[in-house]
């Protein structure tokens, strides 16, 4: 599941072909087919696994954080990284838009990320998540950006 996490993260759903699924995870098309059913069900059970393993940990350690600057830092460090870093940004982006089930996963995720910022930053932690979605996003682009100097 982790190997079709991260090429969804990293190409995106309509940028996965099923065969770049098969040559990456090794399983053959006609097994894919009968574990999963479509290329759709992998994507959306890579989406829940990534958002069970990687980003529900996230906001709970950030949510534990009073310190507004410790928070944030821990915010744009976890959220939305690990094996499938940039899912969730990917799936919000490319998938949302046309797909309910992928849409209210998105949502219960950055909501969840907004309920752990709040105990740091109350009523700003809306705008807060907003700008660790971007910095999450600028590091996809730059990975650079963003470190300590």
């Amino acid at each position: 599941m982790t190997t079709a996490a991260a090429l969804f993260a990293a190409r995106g759903y309509e940028g996965t072909s099923v065969d770049d699924l098969v040559i990456a995870t090794g399983i053959h098309r006609g097994s894919l087919y009968k574990v999963f059913g479509s290329k759709r069900s992998l994507h959306l059970r890579a989406l829940s696994n990534h958002l069970e393993r990687e980003i529900r940990p996230a906001t709970t350690a950030i949510a534990t954080l009073a310190d507004p600057a410790q928070a944030l830092t821990a915010a744009i460090a976890s959220y939305d990284n690990g094996p499938a870093a940039g899912l969730l940004l990917m799936a919000a982006v490319e998938r949302a838009p046309h797909d309910p089930e992928v849409a209210t996963m998105v949502t219960d995720a950055i909501t969840a990320l907004e309920d752990a910022l709040r105990p740091s930053h109350g009523e700003a932690a809306p705008h807060i998540a907003s700008a660790v979605l971007g910095a999450r996003l600028r590091l996809r682009v730059q990975p650079d950006t963003l470190k300590e100097h």
